[in-house]
């Protein structure tokens, strides 16, 4: 009874990592590090691995903790484990101090930089975004969406040992990714925001305000994908198909805003996961046809 009762504890816990998002930050700062050095080190691997579950999850999770009330009066959220009480808030913290000790003792392992990434993420998503902006003005996720780019740059600074311009501009292209992922899903749930008094763009500006933004974002992100590319001297396949994927989801968007719907809204939510993941799994792929391409010279 004792070890069934800690599995199931040991599963909330996971289930407050939210393990999906987990997954998806994690390609991105895999796919940074792949993309930033020649020489590959399993050990670090294993330490971003271990950086990846413990901060990444440990600040979701701290971020569940923290709004619990508003996940009580969420329909999409009213079963995670605070609220229905299959895990204590003492049991809950106690995961999230061990997670994030984890998470931030790896990142310390590898250099200061990829700690320091840590950290800032830290601040970005609990003090900018969760205690400071997400209840109070729209421009929320704009604010803990520097804690999403995080995982990037992290990935970057643990090959080349420093932050660069080139790191920077990947981890902007998932802070520019971010607005299409948060508002379409917030528009699928709209009800649940106003309901809870969280102001996001689908609940307080039209609907062309937010498909502008949306469109502008993803231009963006085409944009710092072909930056890179003129920085370092590659990515070209990378930002081949990352333009194709916007200009695709530009057309959905244009779609959307003629005709908004949640089924279309919820269509584009999970449309806009494999755009970030292709454009990072890509950039690996780049670089090592460059280092072949050198090395057949």
């Amino acid at each position: 009874m004792i070890i069934r009762g800690t599995s199931r504890k040991i599963k909330d816990i996971i289930t407050m990592t939210k393990p999906m998002q987990l997954i998806l930050l994690s390609i991105t700062m895999y796919g940074a590090y792949l993309a930033s050095t020649r020489l590959l080190s399993l050990e670090i691997l294993l330490f971003l691995t271990l950086t990846a579950i413990g901060a990444i999850g440990g600040v979701t999770a701290l971020n569940m903790y923290l709004e619990t009330d508003i996940d009580s009066i969420m329909e999409r959220t009213k079963n995670r484990p605070l609220v229905v009480k299959s895990l204590s808030r003492g049991e809950a913290l106690l995961g999230i101090i061990l997670l994030m000790s984890i998470g931030l003792l790896s990142a310390i392992a590898i250099n200061k930089y990829v700690a320091l990434s840590v950290l800032i993420g830290l601040y970005s998503d609990i003090i900018m975004y969760t205690e400071i902006a997400k209840r109070r003005t729209v421009t929320n996720i704009l604010l803990g969406g520097i804690a999403g780019g995080m995982p990037a740059l992290g990935g970057w600074a643990a090959g080349r040992g420093i932050f660069d311009l080139a790191g920077v501009l990947l981890s902007a292209i998932v802070m520019a990714w971010i607005p299409m992922h948060i508002w379409f899903i917030s528009y699928y749930y709209k009800e649940d925001y106003v309901k809870a008094g969280v102001p996001m763009a689908p609940t307080v500006l039209s609907i062309k305000n937010v498909a502008t933004l949306i469109k502008i974002s993803l231009g963006l992100m085409a944009g710092l994908a072909w930056g890179f590319l003129i920085l370092r001297g590659y990515g070209f396949i990378s930002a081949i198909v990352t333009s194709i994927l916007v200009l695709m989801a530009i057309k959905k968007v244009n779609n959307w805003e003629k005709r908004p719907t949640k089924k279309m809204a919820r269509e584009m939510f999970k449309f806009a996961s494999p755009i970030i993941a292709t454009v990072f799994l890509l950039l690996p792929i780049d670089f090592r046809l460059l280092i072949l391409k050198t090395l057949v010279i």
